[in-house]
């Protein structure tokens, strides 16, 4: 399982595209996080000149931890190009059927199902953070303007975690029975549903406090808002529970 996590890995770091997309990832991340950090110290000399109180460290992790959240929006995509790079060639016998080369060769080794669908699954997520693990160092910032207390990130950190987690199996799962373009379809909207729905004041949205608890956006939004919520536990245990049985189902329709 390592070779096959190792293997994922390299495709990722030796093709074009996924370096490109990651660099200018980390270049937005670090670009808005410099000019908001300009901006919100230009709001406090205007606010300190009418004695009033603005935080500037909060505001400025607040926004930059949001901004991070809308990144692991990409992970599904490498989920589903992760399924689909097995399938990338293909022979084929009489009649038109055919079996894909790297997929074969695959279920030829000792791996089982359930070590394959986990490298695969690993790969993606060590992948994606190890991205977001770059802009670690500009939380070290805190110490000169101030921020979030510690609890507070590391409860971001593991909302973060799980949702890059439950992300990846999201996209893993229709890919394993869907084409490329319809997988990735399927799996944007139903992790745009999970972040937006609970926001959305209106009936019958507003009355499903279940939405609220399975949101990893809103449970992000009640931790940066205060240090005293729970929903981000129960969150996290939602999204373990859920992504186990994923798993588990998932064993049983790949192919």
């Amino acid at each position: 399982m390592l070779a096959l996590i190792l293997k994922d890995l390299r495709s990722f770091s030796n093709n074009r595209k996924y370096l490109i997309i990651q660099f200018i990832v980390i270049t937005i991340l670090v670009f808005l996080f410099f000019i908001a950090t300009v901006e919100f110290y230009a709001q406090a000399i205007d606010t300190n000149q009418n004695r009033t109180t603005f935080d500037v460290g909060k505001r400025l992790y607040k926004l930059f931890i949001i901004c991070i959240y809308f990144t692991l929006f990409l992970i599904p995509k490498h989920a589903v190009e992760s399924i689909c790079m097995e399938r990338s060639q293909m022979i084929y016998k009489d009649q038109g059927t055919g079996y894909y080369i790297n997929t074969t060769i695959l279920s030829f080794t000792p791996l089982t199902k359930w070590r394959i669908l986990l490298g695969k699954w690993a790969a993606v997520v060590i992948w994606a953070f190890s991205g977001l693990c770059v802009t670690i160092p500009l939380f070290a910032l805190s110490i000169y303007i101030g921020g979030l207390a510690l609890m507070q990130l590391v409860e971001c950190a593991t909302v973060l975690l799980i949702s890059c987690t439950f992300y990846a199996l999201i996209g893993i799962v229709f890919a394993s029975w869907l084409p490329s373009v319809h997988a990735k379809g399927i799996s944007y909207g139903i992790i745009l549903a999970f972040t937006f729905l609970p926001l959305l004041q209106v009936i019958p949205f507003a009355s499903v406090p279940f939405l609220e608890v399975l949101s990893p956006f809103t449970a992000l939004l009640k931790v940066l808002h205060t240090d005293t919520s729970q929903l981000w536990i129960w969150n996290t245990s939602l999204l373990c529970g859920l992504s186990l049985l994923i798993f588990l189902l998932l064993i049983r329709i790949y192919r």
